[in-house]
């Protein structure tokens, strides 16, 4: 019995004794007793007895110790020393959150999952009857269920069939959890993720050929250059060749119709010093016959790497 009970019940008590002796002194006051009695055992009652339960909200009820029913929503009465209100359950569909980070798959890669449950009680009777603590047991159930089903297939079979995973895990669960009245309507696996040496190890390759298009690059420019400029091209340095190819490069593309476009991770291959040349030496200057020659350099370096093209 709550204390709000037993304080309803004592103040209806001594209520009921003040008025009982005024009744007998006051024998005018009979019916007016009676009628003040009324009200006042109508009150109590209420207040202990009926319960208001929202529209998604459901009361588990026993009657001496035992399952009776299930009661909402609206109001219910609860027969007061005989029943007992044991629990209130929400049967809304409810969200639980779901983090592993050691969940291995078949070729004993380690992943990391994150995602969200969505599950809703569909039988307060089996959800408060069959399991203690329905939330805790689901989560368990769901940790399992993803780490059986990552143990039968490898990396890339988990990444190939992540739009069914969902659903896999979904119906693996669910014969379980109707047994406890629950109903889980979606697994969502948000994200899944390898350790960070396996992406590096994973990168490699792609790395690998980028650098190799990377030197490729920078040796056409160089033979490009020299048999372009002749003996004027041994006196310059690396930066000096990249940015002479470079910018006849940048002038093919803005006198066609097509543009020359080199991909971010092939400037990154060079070594960022396609991006870090701001310009020739004066070294460079002296040897290619001053700054105003510069531009009639450009132009042989676009007639030769023309010529190359079409010989290709």
């Amino acid at each position: 019995m709550t204390p709000r009970e037993l304080g309803a019940y004592a103040i209806a008590a001594l209520l009921i004794v003040i008025l009982f002796a005024l009744g007998s002194i006051y024998a005018v006051a009979y019916y007016f007793f009676i009628i003040i009695l009324f009200i006042v055992l109508f009150s109590v009652f209420f207040v202990t007895s009926v319960k208001q339960y929202s529209q998604f909200e459901r009361g588990i009820i026993f009657r001496l110790g035992r399952f009776n029913r299930i009661a909402g929503p609206g109001w219910a009465v609860v027969l007061p020393f005989f029943e007992k209100e044991y629990q209130r359950i929400d049967v809304r569909v409810k969200m639980m959150d779901l983090g592993l980070n050691d969940v291995f798959t078949q070729d004993d890669i380690r992943l990391s999952i994150e995602g969200t449950i969505y599950y809703q009680v569909v039988d307060p009777e089996k959800a408060t009857l069959q399991i203690d603590n329905y939330g805790q047991g689901l989560s368990n159930l769901v940790q399992s269920a993803v780490r059986n089903e990552m143990a039968s297939l490898s990396m890339r079979q988990v990444f190939g069939s992540l739009d069914k995973m969902n659903d896999l895990l979904a119906d693996a669960i669910r014969h379980t959890t109707w047994k406890w009245g629950i109903d889980v309507p979606t697994v969502q696996i948000r994200t899944v993720a390898p350790p960070q040496e396996v992406i590096q190890a994973m990168q490699q390759p792609e790395i690998a050929a980028n650098l190799l298009q990377a030197q490729r690059f920078k040796a056409d420019a160089q033979r490009i250059v020299m048999e372009a400029i002749g003996e004027g091209g041994k006196a310059l340095d690396d930066n000096s060749i990249m940015y002479l190819y470079l910018q006849a490069l940048k002038q093919m593309g803005e006198s066609s119709s097509s543009k020359i476009v080199l991909p971010m991770q092939f400037m990154q291959g060079l070594g960022g010093m396609a991006g870090g040349i701001a310009g020739l030496s004066t070294a460079a200057l002296a040897s290619l016959g001053g700054q105003q020659n510069v531009q009639n350099v450009i132009s042989q370096i676009k007639t030769k790497i023309a010529s190359s093209g079409a010989q290709k």
